[in-house]
């Protein structure tokens, strides 16, 4: 009997410690015995190439060298060419952040993570795709402890093993399962079968919602578009709309932010989603409007803020901050359902950049999670290469760029209409969506 007591007790002890490790592996911040600072991270677009060389012949992607030393081609990049981020600029860049972004609840990393595959004298091979992201995570875990400041990546059209084509069951989300592993995150069945999950920054008030934007991106090949019950793209639709409804039904208490690699318009305000994708998903964003406190993606290098309009009562649409026709749709901006944030890149296409963004932790006058500010860091490549040192700057501060305090519904039409109105405001805006190049 007392070897029956004995066993038993072993059993349940084990049971016990099974429970418990499942508790963790997707617990948010309040459970992470940290206060909330109402600051958050957005990083985008690395791009790491390891391959670079300073002073390479840019015509080669900076890989080979040629007679003539290029002083363009510098320690840290090479300014409008289409070569990628060299390692220095990626370590300077987290050496900075760990220095300089502490206080922050959390990270949102929306994708492209290796070199593209452009140069045919050095194909980018599956080990380099690998590495590539290990690197990262690496760089992330040295700069921050990722057990009590989360991080949230998503899935780019360069993280894959075959560029812009992602298909259903993709050997690149077990892959990624494994090395995101130490994140913590819910990689479930779903993640392993489309490469998306869901995760709760505050428990039971502010979910990100991480979507493989992939699957709606009109140059993969590999899946159809939304119209087809079989896509890809369909089966991730409707498993968005069921996450948002659940949220829905709990009116104004819980919110979500939805974050994706790729947006769905591109800086000229041109279609990147397939066709029945595009407006599915615009239908979504806008019937759901009241339980989405924010939109994050990257992919275009750019810096740009879009707002989804209503068309009419069942159809939905964006208008830019740009764009001097807001100054007409006065009454579409008033109740303006969600904003779409787009961050620049660290890849130097234009000067390298990263966001840190204030928002709400509890409900008040706004719902949780709504965007009150942010701080748009830059990084002069030029100045940079030629100090051979990497200071990042403050660009600009949205509140006084957009003129309001909160990046939704009024707060939102506002910052389109101040932007639309005034042709300083809208030089301002222009300049740093090229990231002050």
């Amino acid at each position: 009997m007392k070897w029956f007591y004995l066993i038993s007790c072993v059993v349940l002890l084990q049971l016990l410690s099974i429970t418990a490790t499942v508790i963790v592996d997707s617990s948010p911040l309040e459970k992470r015995a940290r206060k909330l600072t109402g600051r958050f991270l957005h990083i985008t677009d690395i791009h790491l190439d390891p391959k670079y060389l300073e002073g390479a012949d840019p015509d080669s992607l900076c890989h080979r060298k040629g007679r003539k030393k290029y002083s363009s081609v510098g320690k840290y990049g090479a300014l409008h060419t289409d070569c990628d981020a060299p390692t220095a600029l990626v370590q300077a860049t987290f050496q900075f952040l760990k220095k300089n972004i502490k206080n922050i609840d959390f990270i949102i990393y929306t994708g492209d993570t290796v070199r593209h595959d452009r140069d045919d004298n050095l194909p980018l091979k599956q080990s380099e795709i690998m590495n590539g992201h290990k690197k990262i995570m690496n760089f992330f875990k040295s700069t921050y402890d990722l057990s009590q400041i989360p991080l949230l990546p998503t899935i780019g059209n360069n993280d894959g093993y075959n560029h812009n084509d992602v298909e259903k069951n993709d050997k690149i989300f077990r892959t990624l399962q494994t090395i995101w592993k130490p994140l913590k995150l819910n990689l479930d069945k779903t993640f392993t079968a489309g490469g998306y999950y869901t995760h709760d920054v505050i428990k039971n008030k502010l979910t990100v919602i991480n979507l493989n934007s992939m699957y709606f991106f009109e140059k993969n090949d590999d899946v159809s578009d939304c119209d087809s019950s079989s896509s890809p793209g369909n089966i991730q639709m409707k498993w968005l709309e069921g996450k948002l409804k659940n949220l829905a039904k709990k009116k104004g208490a819980h919110q979500a932010y939805i974050i994706g690699h790729i947006p769905p318009i591109d800086d000229d305000g041109s279609r990147l989603y397939k066709d029945e994708c595009y407006k599915r998903y615009f239908n979504l964003l806008g019937k759901y409007s009241n339980v989405i406190s924010g939109h994050f993606t990257g992919h275009t290098n750019n810096d740009n803020l879009n707002a989804v309009i209503t068309t009419s009562s069942t159809s939905f649409t964006f208008l830019a901050a740009n764009d001097k026709s807001a100054i007409k749709k006065t009454s579409a901006l008033n109740n303006t359902p969600v904003a779409l944030f787009n961050a620049p890149s660290i890849l130097p296409k234009l000067n390298p950049a990263f966001r840190v963004y204030k928002y709400n932790t509890v409900k008040g006058k706004y719902p949780v999670g709504t965007i009150r500010d942010w701080d748009q860091y830059f990084l002069d490549l030029e100045k940079a290469n030629k100090r051979r040192k990497v200071n990042y700057q403050v660009e600009y501060k949205a509140s006084k760029l957009y003129g309001t305090d909160h990046f939704n519904g009024k707060g939102l039409g506002v910052a389109i209409l101040n932007v639309a109105s005034s042709s300083t405001a809208r030089d301002n805006y222009n300049k740093f969506a090229r990231v002050s190049v």
